[in-house]
């Protein structure tokens, strides 16, 4: 018990300053109301001149041309709303039927290090590389578990068919 004397000192400083804290809460508590503020102090005038806006003396002078030219726009707008109001009909496409062509898989070319897609169009297996156009498709990307194809303008990715055995 080497320590008991530092061990009975900081229990007793602890105390004291926790004795302290409680006696400055309890006694500000306490206080209550502050107290009144004699008259002849609540009858001072303040220091400062309360702010008032002058009044605006300046005149603007509106003797320019149209900046925005609205008289020139005017006519625009005019022509945009009958433009707007007309129903516009959009040429539509003929839809496409993507079912005909069937992705199998793929084959890697042991000299050119490249993909080779096992690819099925109408029926008819082809092997296609990327870029490559056969039937009106062409091969934009191979991508192992899917392709992307091109036919009439329009891309898709087509998934690899895969079979149960």
């Amino acid at each position: 018990m080497k320590n008991k004397k530092l061990t009975y000192f900081l229990i007793a400083a602890v105390a004291a300053l926790w004795g302290l804290i409680f006696y400055r809460v309890f006694d500000a508590a306490a206080a209550g109301d502050l107290p009144a503020i004699p008259a002849a102090v609540q009858a001072v005038k303040p220091l400062y001149k309360p702010y008032r806006p002058e009044n605006d003396t300046m005149k603007l002078l509106l003797n320019y041309p149209d900046p925005f030219g609205l008289k020139e726009q005017k006519d625009t707008v005019a022509k945009i709303r009958t433009l707007i109001a007309a129903p516009v009909k959009l040429p539509l496409k003929s839809a496409i039927n993507w079912p005909f062509i069937n992705y199998s898989g793929y084959v890697r070319n042991p000299v050119s290090k490249k993909l080779i897609a096992l690819v099925s169009i109408n029926g008819q297996n082809l092997t296609m590389i990327e870029g490559e156009t056969k039937n009106d498709v062409k091969l934009l990307r191979n991508l192992r578990d899917s392709i992307k194809i091109s036919y009439q303008g329009r891309t898709k990715f087509i998934s690899m068919k895969t079979s149960l055995l």
